[in-house]
């Protein structure tokens, strides 16, 4: 039977319907490729072919734009935002049907020196050195007087919008907080005055580890649950249990506890779904953004192991084909049980 959920901070509409993934489809994606080196501007030894790097982490005495380095960022060389001037705004609704610069910076982060393997299969203190750099470029980004807000996110598989093997994540930052942001900033506002609390992240990732059902674990520095409006099957959330609105501002024992813990789970989603595509997605308001200490970052995981049809899109409902407490159960039982 199909059930009606509603997110209690954005208030997104979520249709979940177990079983519906098991449904006839003609359509479905084929396995990947193993991935191959050949050609790839990513991997050491490329530099040349990639435009000049904005940071590396690298031993010392390690020349810029040589090998050498453990992680990289270079600017996107083919951007979704112009890092030229903006030029004059004109204010929303004045004038119709123009468009205006599409301004921003654009950066890829390099996670490995190698093509393979992927983020979930890095060692440990590669994913510390990646979600360090990670930290310092949105923290970066954060600081520049034309930026409003930054997202950080990871696209992996053939269904995430990737186009490149080589692991890498990317950083966009434009202007003003992102649809996204403003969503979750607005509905967090009507949830704090509603429920009479002072973070509605907190309070929801308390409500979920009261309830335990959707828990994945639970350490000192983070908790990691299954959304109860998750709109993808398999989607989980890594809440930090400190108050800080960006991962920029992230301490070093946060991202330890991430990178221990990150990988980890995204092996358990690959043993369930062996093919499975992903997104990780992290949001951040700028250091000038309005009211941004209200906000508290988080990272979203978001397994693309369906497509949106044509009623996804037309109604603006989401639809999850699988329930979020039998997902929960799926990953606790892959992660071994431990919370």
């Amino acid at each position: 039977m199909s059930e009606l959920r509603i997110d209690p901070i954005t208030g997104r509409k979520v249709i979940v319907v177990p079983g519906r993934i098991a449904r006839p489809n003609e359509h479905a994606a084929v396995a990947a490729p193993p991935p191959s080196a050949e050609g790839c501007p990513f991997c050491e030894g490329s530099e040349a072919r990639t435009p000049p790097e904005l940071a590396a982490l690298a031993p010392p005495g390690r020349r810029p734009n040589d090998k050498g380095w453990w992680v990289r960022v270079i600017p996107n060389r083919f951007p979704t935002v112009d890092a030229e001037s903006p030029g004059p705004q004109v204010p929303p609704g004045e004038r119709d049907l123009e468009g205006l610069p599409g301004f921003g910076y654009h950066e890829v982060v390099i996670e490995s020196p190698a093509h393979a393997p992927m983020l979930p299969f890095l060692p440990t203190e590669q994913v510390r050195r990646v979600l360090r750099v990670c930290r310092d470029r949105v923290r970066a980004l954060s600081e520049r007087p034309t930026v409003g807000s930054v997202t950080l996110f990871e696209n992996a598989g053939p269904e995430s919008g990737g186009s490149l093997w080589h692991p890498h994540s990317q950083l966009v930052a434009t202007p003003d907080l992102s649809p996204q942001l403003v969503e979750e900033v607005d509905g967090a506002d009507r949830f704090r005055h509603r429920a009479g609390v002072s973070c509605a992240w907190e309070e929801v990732g308390r409500r979920e580890v009261e309830d335990g059902r959707r828990l994945l674990f639970r350490t000192e520095e983070l908790v990691a649950y299954t959304p109860f409006a998750s709109a993808f099957p398999f989607e989980v959330r890594f809440l930090p249990t400190r108050h800080v609105p960006s991962v920029g501002e992230a301490s070093d024992a946060e991202l330890d506890r991430l990178a221990e813990r990150l990988p980890a789970v995204l092996r358990g989603l690959l043993s369930i779904a062996p093919e499975a595509s992903y997104n990780l997605v992290t949001r951040a308001p700028a250091a000038r953004a309005r009211d941004r200490e209200r906000y508290h970052w988080h990272l979203d995981l978001y397994p693309r192991l369906v497509r949106p049809d044509g009623f996804d899109i037309g109604s603006g409902f989401h639809v999850n084909t699988a329930r979020p407490e039998e997902a929960a159960e799926a990953l606790r039982d892959a992660l071994g049980g431990k919370r």
